[in-house]
C-alpha cells in the first residue's frame, strides 16, 4: 500500500527572501509530521506499525530541539516566532 510522504520544504521567514536555517526548518517539519501522524487512525496492524514508526521519528525530542533552537536564535525575534507558532504538543 503506497503512503503519502510529506515533502520536506524549507519554509521562508515572513518578509525575508532567505529560507529558514536548516535546523529550524527541520524542527518545523518534524513538528508538523508529529502532529499529523499522531492524529491518524490506525485502522489495521500495518497502519499502526507505520504510524508508530512515523511518530517515533518525528515526535522524539521535539522539546529538546525547541530549547536548543530557542537558545541558538535568542535575540532573533523573526526566527523565534516560528517556535512560538508551533507550541508544545
Amino acid at each position: 500500500m503506497p503512503y503519502l510522504l510529506l515533502a520536506l520544504t524549507l519554509p521562508v521567514a515572513a518578509g525575508s527572501p532567505q529560507p529558514l536555517p536548516e535546523d529550524l526548518a527541520a524542527f518545523i517539519q518534524d513538528y508538523e509530521n508529529c502532529e499529523h501522524f499522531s492524529g491518524e487512525e490506525p485502522y489495521d496492524e500495518e497502519r499502526r506499525a507505520f504510524l508508530n514508526e512515523q511518530i517515533e521519528q518525528s515526535c522524539t525530542d521535539l522539546e529538546t530541539q525547541r530549547r536548543a533552537l530557542s537558545q541558538r536564535y535568542a535575540g532573533q525575534a523573526e526566527l523565534l516566532q516560528h517556535l512560538h507558532d508551533h507550541p508544545p504538543l
